[in-house]
């Protein structure tokens, strides 16, 4: 299907999103709207509303229809949230959000563009999410900041996850599919003192999911093996208070599926180095490496002499899902989370509000850098190449604490409704970043641990003009403290320590109105930032690097953004069909975007971070949802992202580089689905039917795609997933499942890693095949 075809359906039609937004999606069997579709809510300002009378930039999926979808990994996500794109980096556990264009490169210390967060409370992204026992799920769009949690220039992804409930209750849900992939979860509801005194535990177990052939050994990659649980304590000790505690604890283990070798630069051209290095016309060195001379005990199990610039080929003439790595691919990662929320009703308008956060990761992992079995570079040196000692794997660990306090309220006969916030974050984290060079089989190390302590002021309120118009005016500011210190494996030397201050506000003003109690219309404007800070992998040196200074250092400028948007919404009737249909559309102006150039530093592979001058992103998202009978829903969403860096000139090393085309985001993506229900005679139960096309058009994995990394252009792809339930049996609670995603088996890419100007080499990470099973939940 063209993507042209999908976005000429759905054009007229989109969900408007202006103002951030907590939002939860009503639970299964709940209420209907006046129109006959599922109510979504939101707390868009701090209190229940329809997201149909807020102007909010927010896409939630509620408890069920995660279930309906199948929803257990972030690619899952992404095929449900028109808009949100989850990109892949070296490996299918390195993982970026992005909303609007906005992202964060790998390996740039830039924080993320767009901010995920558990209960309320932000948490860094260095492993994959356990996608259990949750409420909903949000992805808010557009720059943040005046109501809750970090300011971000993309948007956020919202996790709730379950609290607890005033009955005894609970679900066991256990699912099995190819590929060896098991995963299994449950919940059970303890009520211990009336409402007084409320517990829930929930957990998930997983295995198997391997899908990624290596050639080198024949061995299969990509399995997850996970285990999480979660305790949430509820208290209620009076009228007007209470008092919620989240512990979450997992520890994964398992393989990464690696990167494949997408595309090589040829030998000749300015970054083929490595291909003339590695070419059978390369005698007698070739000859050498192949026999064993050069490295010890080297070719063990080596399977490919046809030279490193063939290597793509020759891995893509073996199949799909294959690679050819000369390394270990283990990952490890552990996870620690504690949420307290506090709520006390001051009056019957005014509330305060405290949300703690503390939270600890660790990430082991390993893959091979050059994305080959060529031993010239890597993250890991196996002991059949390495002479001398192995290398640590490479591993990051965060530590963070946050608090948000919050007075909300309302006044003036309930006409203003307003909320006054402060908010600090202190966050640690520890990187080793290990290179094993085959050339001279020696071994350097990024080695370093950056601190960052932001605290911030925020504001915003909401006036009723009229019955029918509304404005909105929020504002923030943000004092951020960053330092850096270079650890004791440095490359760069031990000891070295780099500090630097910054602020700057961060707002938003909205008016809407209700044309008529079915129509709303609004407009808004934001502004936000990102905070600069040190690069890691970079040499020490305080100037950042721009067109007009480029001392080839680490420090990276605040990045700023502004945006106008406007949009519709409608909620009614099309004859006698129920109706939900939105249109936004949006520009957004970006000055010093921060981006990565990779480079190489005194022979050293390293990752510059540039601010490049200006750029400006547009587009328009869509969605509706309609239900021309009782048993049917249908609905298509559909996002255009037209991203562009229109002053793209930066310097580095003395030498102009230029931007583009802008990477991360496709410029089409979209979704459409249906929903049947068919209740089955007697106590028989229900069948439910799900499918949903979801396309996107091809994209860029590098910000450099047109100039200096060639070769990273990823193509377009449409996936068909389909889920058939079987909901309450003989009406016993039991649920039993057949899913497909993937039905085409459509080989497709997620992300990539540009390396060019290192390795000669940009390298691919592939999505997941056709995967199928079954699945059985019982509700008690």
């Amino acid at each position: 299907m063209s993507y042209r075809n999908l976005l000429s359906a759905t054009a007229a039609l989109a969900t408007v999103f202006s103002t951030p937004a907590w939002a939860q999606a009503a639970p299964e069997g709940g209420e209907q709207a006046s129109g006959g579709l599922e109510e979504i809510l939101v707390t868009a300002r701090r209190r229940t509303e329809s997201v149909q009378d807020v102007p909010v930039a927010v896409s939630a999926l509620s408890a069920s229809a995660l279930q309906a979808r199948g929803v257990h990994t972030e690619a899952d996500l992404q095929t449900a949230i028109p808009g949100l794109i989850v990109r892949s980096g070296n490996n299918n556990n390195q993982l970026n959000y992005v909303i609007r264009g906005e992202s964060v490169d790998a390996y740039s210390g830039s924080p993320p563009g767009v901010q995920p967060y558990i209960n309320e409370v932000p948490f860094p992204v260095i492993a994959s999410t356990p996608f259990y026992d949750l409420q909903n799920v949000q992805a808010v769009k557009g720059p943040q900041g005046t109501l809750f949690g970090r300011n971000s220039t993309g948007g956020a992804v919202l996790f709730q996850t379950q609290e607890p409930e005033r009955d005894f209750g609970g679900y066991a849900s256990i699912q099995y599919g190819n590929f060896d992939r098991l995963i299994a979860d449950g919940a059970l509801n303890l009520p211990i003192s009336d409402d007084k005194v409320l517990l829930r535990l929930a957990g998930t177990l997983t295995s198997g999911g391997a899908f990624v052939r290596n050639l080198y050994d024949d061995a299969m990659l990509g399995d997850k093996n996970e285990r999480s649980g979660r305790i949430t304590l509820a208290l209620n000790p009076a009228d007007g208070i209470s008092n919620v505690t989240m512990l979450q604890i997992g520890n994964t283990t398992g393989t990464n599926a690696p990167n494949t070798a997408f595309y090589t630069i040829p030998c000749g051209d300015p970054s083929g180095f490595n291909s003339c290095t590695y070419s059978p016309n390369n005698q007698p060195f070739f000859s050498d490496l192949l026999a064993g001379r050069i490295f010890r005990n080297y070719p063990n199990g080596f399977v490919y002499a046809g030279g490193f610039q063939s290597l793509p080929e020759f891995q893509r003439s073996q199949g799909d899902h294959v690679v050819n790595q000369n390394a270990d691919f283990d990952h490890r990662a552990r996870s620690e989370m504690v949420v307290n929320k506090t709520s006390l009703d001051l009056t019957d308008d005014i509330t305060l509000k405290n949300v703690f956060g503390f939270s600890f990761s660790k990430n082991a992992i390993n893959y091979d850098t050059d994305y080959s079995p060529y031993p010239f570079i890597q993250q890991y040196a196996p002991d059949a190449v390495l002479t001398g000692a192995d290398l640590p794997v490479e591993t990051s660990a965060t530590k963070t604490y946050s608090n948000e306090l919050q007075l909300q309220g309302k006044t003036a006969d309930g006409r203003l409704t307003w909320l006054l916030g402060a908010f600090y974050i202190h966050a640690k984290e520890e990187y080793l970043s290990p290179l094993w060079l085959g050339a001279i089989n020696a071994s350097v190390a990024y080695n370093a641990t950056t601190g960052n302590k932001s605290t911030a002021v925020f504001a915003q309120a909401t006036y009723k003009l009229t019955d029918a118009l509304n404005l909105t005016l929020g504002g923030r500011y943000t004092w951020e403290k960053i330092t850096l210190v270079q650890g004791a494996q440095s490359i760069f030397g031990a000891g070295q320590r780099q500090s630097v201050e910054q602020s700057d506000p961060s707002w938003t003003a909205t008016l809407d109105y209700h044309v008529t109690p079915d129509v709303m219309v609004y407009l808004s404007s934001r502004g936000s930032w990102r905070r600069g800070g040190f690069n890691p992998f970079n040499p020490p040196t305080p100037t950042p690097l721009t067109a007009a200074n480029d001392p080839g250092g680490n420090f990276f400028l605040p990045e700023r953004v502004r945006d106008v948007e406007a949009g519709v919404k409608f909620e009614g009737h099309a004859g006698d069909m129920p109706l939900r249909a939105n249109l936004a559309v949006y520009n957004a102006w970006i000055k010093d975007i921060q981006k990565t150039a990779y480079v190489v530093i005194a022979g050293t592979a390293s990752s510059a971070t540039i601010n490049v001058p200006k750029t400006r992103i547009r587009g328009f998202e869509a969605d509706v949802s309609l239900r021309p009978a009782d048993w049917l829903t249908l609905a298509g969403s559909a996002t255009y992202t037209d991203a562009k860096f229109t002053r793209n000139e930066s310097r580095l090393f003395g030498n102009p580089v230029f931007y583009g085309p802008f990477g991360d985001v496709p410029k089409f993506a979209g979704t459409i689905s249906a929903d049947a229900a068919l209740p089955l005679a007697g106590d028989l139960g229900e069948l439910n039917y799900h499918v949903d096309l979801y396309h996107q058009s091809p994209f860029y994995f590098s910000n450099l795609g047109g100039t200096i990394q060639p070769g990273t252009k990823l193509p377009d792809y449409t996936l068909v997933n389909m889920r058939l339930d079987w909901s309450n049996m003989f009406e016993s609670g039991v649920k039993g499942s057949l899913f497909v995603k993937n039905l085409t088996d459509k080989l497709y890419y997620t992300g990539g890693s540009a390396g060019a100007q290192n390795f000669s080499v940009e390298s691919a990470g592939f999505g997941q095949p056709r995967t199928y099973g079954v699945a059985l939940r019982v509700d008690f």
